[in-house]
């Protein structure tokens, strides 16, 4: 299947389902007044589609098929988080799990698909590794960086790892940029907080980009 045609199912499973997935999240407990159902709206399913799309069509354009099983579901679902991170400043528990074990599930089928287990190896590594490491910065930013930040680390970490080490730099060296840039246009705008996920999860595609055309 061409990666634009998967992309295009991916992006209109999760824009169909989206209203679905925000009623099964429950309201965080530091905002326990929040309702992300009240997202949904055609607006906001069109927005699903578009960048769930977008972010589909390059990542499977740059990967090969053997990796489809790990970026399909984070196409998808990744949109999904950075939308309702975009739009709350909050990521969903559940959403969150549900994307790691579709990503991790996938990594597992991509290594036996490839016949090769060490990528398994390097999801485990970088995914543990970038968790410790941003969990490290959430306690010392004092509040500025959010812990739903911390387990987006993770699940970029399985999925980046399980494709190369060179793309899991790439994605939070990418990430990370993205984020500085994000916050100096914030605190020129007058505001304080913003959210940080969306910026973490551009990095992915941006690595595939890096890595492509790194010599």
């Amino acid at each position: 299947m061409p990666a634009p045609v998967l992309a295009a199912l991916i992006a209109l499973c999760c824009a169909l389902s989206s209203g679905w997935l925000l009623r099964q999240l429950p309201a965080p407990e530091e905002e326990p007044e929040l309702r992300f159902t009240e997202l949904d709206s055609t607006r906001f399913r069109v927005a699903v589609f578009a960048l769930s799309f977008g972010f589909g069509w390059l990542t499977l354009g740059l990967t090969a098929p053997a990796l489809w099983p790990i970026w399909a579901p984070l196409s998808g679902l990744g949109t999904l988080l950075a939308l309702i991170d975009a739009r709350t400043t909050f990521l969903p528990l559940r959403l969150h799990y549900l994307a790691l074990a579709l990503v991790a599930g996938g990594a597992v089928l991509s290594a036996w698909w490839r016949w090769d287990w060490t990528p398994l190896a390097w999801a485990a590594g970088v995914g543990l590794g970038a968790t410790a490491l941003y969990w490290l910065v959430w306690r010392l930013s004092g509040g500025q960086l959010g812990f739903g930040d911390v387990r987006l680390a993770g699940l970029l970490g399985v999925a980046t790892g399980a494709t190369s080490p060179q793309v899991a730099f790439w994605c939070f060296l990418a990430g990370s940029v993205v984020g500085a840039v994000w916050a100096i246009a914030v605190r020129l705008r007058g505001r304080r907080a913003f959210p940080y996920g969306p910026s973490m999860l551009l990095g992915a595609p941006l690595a595939l980009v890096a890595a492509t055309l790194a010599p």
